[in-house]
């Protein structure tokens, strides 16, 4: 019998570009697409780049290729649950940080700001180079040679995965100057992909998208309140044993909130935004509820030690908010198909108010913290000394293409013989920036040393 998550699927969804399928494999085509994304470069790539802290700080915590994993696993399940096909949302989620620069969303800004301030000096408009945005560079990685894939223009996957992945369906500036997916230099990919979109959602999300999303959002918000109580950064069981403790840490994440213009004066649809009432009795809550998810921490003394009690207390946590967050959200329509544009994720504003105070408490006693400011502003340095060098050795007359890795010298050196047409200019600053994302943040380190004459030998050092 067939399963009826694989019905309602068009033969418009399933397209990929002609003769590039064996029409005897047996698969399914978004178990095809899974497949490829599996066996790439960029997916390898993931078990060197940063999750929260560098790949090797301490053995427990995630690196982006295990989150992508365990955000995969999540996908593919709620999915399946809701009706949408589980290999469509699984591949979606494999490929959802692809773009991932070196030092994760630190060293993406500071290439987004990089790759602007050059387009500036070689006189281009940064908009119609498109800065760096991981999410873009997922893009124009799986719709392009980039992957490591054999094709000559990228994986050719279906036009539902492709959509499935997209996140901020638009280009920088057309609705934000935060996020975006499309660099000008795939508008036509991309215009391929949205075109059947309905007018009234060009700008939105597909249904596989948005449970892609929220499993992301769900694995980001436990598993790095896993890891980091594990490092002892997070002090879970005092926040169960202390009501001064809670209070000064809802006054933090309000702070936190005000000052990015995230609060709100009174209860609102943004689901970015809610009120200081609201965070606090969240957080309250969580904390406090008898058989909540925080309950195995009332009896600890403070850091994990190891024990079997502590152990259960972490088992406890992540089940308890892995399962109400996934299973509270529902398609909007239940009369509609959960697929593609004919639905939407309806996502309760009170599991929205969970997973986003449970982040909160991360950007509180993590990132926020000096010793994690410190470490980033180096790894930004790093990041913009490293395009720039790249940048300068591919301008103006005596460009010199040696530096960069042999697979892109070809195509600079074609780039380079056209001149500086605003044209070529912007796929050389492209080209540029695909170099230094696809780094890992070890080789992106070893690379920066080399480059600035901080080795002492470093031939067989490869990077």
């Amino acid at each position: 019998m067939a399963d009826p998550r694989d019905t309602g699927y068009t033969d418009e969804d399933l397209a990929r570009e002609p003769g590039v399928d064996d029409p005897a494999d047996y698969r399914h085509p978004f178990a095809r697409d899974y497949d490829r994304l599996i066996h790439t470069n960029a997916f390898r790539k993931l078990q060197g780049k940063t999750g929260v802290v560098a790949p090797g700080e301490a053995d427990f915590f995630r690196t982006r290729l295990t989150h992508t994993i365990e955000v995969a696993q999540l996908s593919r399940r709620l999915g399946w649950k809701l009706g949408a096909h589980p290999d469509l949302v699984e591949a979606a989620a494999i490929m959802h940080d692809f773009g991932h620069a070196p030092f994760g969303h630190v060293g993406e800004e500071a290439l987004s700001g990089a790759v602007d301030a050059a387009a500036i000096r070689w006189g281009v408009e940064p908009t119609e180079v498109g800065g760096y945005e991981g999410n873009a560079q997922t893009f124009r990685l799986v719709t392009s040679r980039l992957t490591g894939s054999t094709a000559a223009q990228g994986l050719h996957l279906t036009r539902a995965t492709l959509d499935a992945a997209v996140k901020y369906p638009w280009e920088r500036g057309e609705v934000s100057d935060h996020k975006w997916c499309f660099y000008p230099t795939e508008r036509d990919v991309a215009a391929w992909v949205r075109d059947p979109v309905p007018p009234e959602r060009r700008h939105t999300q597909s249904f596989e998208a948005q449970v892609m999303e929220w499993a992301d959002d769900v694995s980001y918000a436990v598993h790095d309140l896993e890891d980091f109580f594990l490092a002892g950064s997070i002090p879970l069981a005092l926040l169960t044993q202390s009501a001064s403790a809670r209070e000064q840490l809802a006054g933090q994440i309000v702070d936190r909130r005000e000052r990015r213009g995230k609060l709100a004066e009174q209860p609102t649809d943004d689901p970015e935004q809610h009120t200081a009432q609201e965070l606090s009795t969240t957080l309250e809550a969580l904390f406090t509820q008898p058989d909540g998810p925080f309950e195995g921490f009332r009896r600890l003394s403070g850091e994990f030690d190891g024990s079997t009690e502590s152990r259960q207390a972490l088992r406890l946590m992540r089940k308890r908010l892995i399962n109400r967050l996934m299973h509270s959200v529902t398609p909007r329509d239940p009369h509609a198909p959960p697929r593609r544009h004919h639905n939407d994720l309806a996502i309760p504003t009170d599991a929205r108010l969970v997973d986003d105070v449970l982040r909160d408490l991360l950007w509180v006693f993590v990132i926020e913290h000096p010793r994690m400011a410190t470490y980033q502003h180096g790894q930004r340095r790093v990041v913009v000394e490293l395009f720039e060098l790249h940048a300068a050795a591919v301008q103006g007359g005596q460009a010199d293409v040696a530096i960069f890795p042999r697979d892109l010298q070809p195509e600079l050196a074609g780039l380079l013989e056209a001149g500086h047409r605003d044209g070529s200019r912007v796929q050389v600053l492209r080209v540029v920036a695909d170099h230094i994302g696809q780094l890992t943040d070890d080789a992106a380190a070893r690379l920066h040393r080399r480059l600035t004459g901080h080795v002492d030998r470093g031939f067989t050092d490869f990077v």
